[in-house]
């Protein structure tokens, strides 16, 4: 029992690592540039911890029931898959794309209210008002708001970085086991990103009340490190897939 706890306890600080891999920092941070509200962040970061908690428990499954085993090919083609996806929302965040769409997809509340007429009759009728931003419930986000953030996290599930946890928990016999350990990975994913997303949502705020400019340049700089990465990531798979 005492090595049982042990294992858990190690997947939950593996899960905790592994949410501030390089690669998913940097994703993130081109997410938080437009939200006002420090919780807005937080529901980003477990929107995109449950997308990779998802594609994770998938690959899982049939490692731990089939004995499946991913070819190192494959795993390089994820990886540079990640590093597509980077460069894309480099691109999205410096031509703007990204905020055109997110006003396109911005959620409609609708809400119904008195008014008095000239003739002094009372009548009521409905309104339709854009929500800026997301809104106070995670069902107010909007389609796109919410969906951006889990297809991040279901590709970055793919990668081979998620592999070592995968691995361990093939060695566990137990299925219940296995399945306390994965979840307890799981659950230190999500919990890692949303610190970080809250950590840094909250400093992308205070730079925009203090300077817009220099949220721009922010803003501007995430795109571009963002772009950058990816292409490292991409090179870097590619000499490894050739040699």
């Amino acid at each position: 029992m005492p090595i049982f706890l042990t294992v858990l306890g190690f997947g939950f600080l593996l899960g905790l690592r592994h949410a501030t891999d390089a690669d998913h920092v940097v994703a993130i941070t081109t997410l938080l540039g437009k939200h006002g509200k420090i919780k807005h962040s937080t529901i980003i970061g477990i929107l995109w911890g449950i997308g990779h908690s998802i594609t994770v428990t998938l690959i899982a499954i049939p490692i731990i029931f089939f004995s499946l085993v991913i070819s190192p090919s494959l795993e390089l083609a994820l990886e540079f898959l990640v590093g597509v996806m980077l460069v894309l929302l480099g691109i999205f965040t410096l031509t703007g794309i990204t905020e055109k769409v997110s006003k396109r997809f911005t959620p409609v509340s609708i809400h119904r209210h008195p008014h008095k007429a000239k003739s002094g009759s009372d009548h009521s009728h409905f309104h339709f008002h854009i929500s800026k931003l997301i809104s106070e419930n995670i069902h107010h986000i909007g389609i796109y708001q919410t969906i951006r953030p889990i297809i991040i996290g279901l590709i970055h599930g793919l990668a081979g970085s998620a592999a070592v946890a995968i691995l361990i928990l093939s060695t566990i016999n137990n299925p219940l086991h296995s399945a306390f350990y994965l979840f307890l990975f799981h659950f230190g994913v999500i919990f890692g990103m949303m610190i970080i997303t809250t950590f840094l949502g909250a400093s992308v705020i205070l730079v925009k009340r203090k300077s817009e400019n220099l949220h721009r340049y922010l803003i501007t700089a995430s795109g571009v490190l963002s772009f950058g990465f990816g292409l490292f990531v991409m090179y870097e798979t590619s000499m490894s897939f050739f040699n």
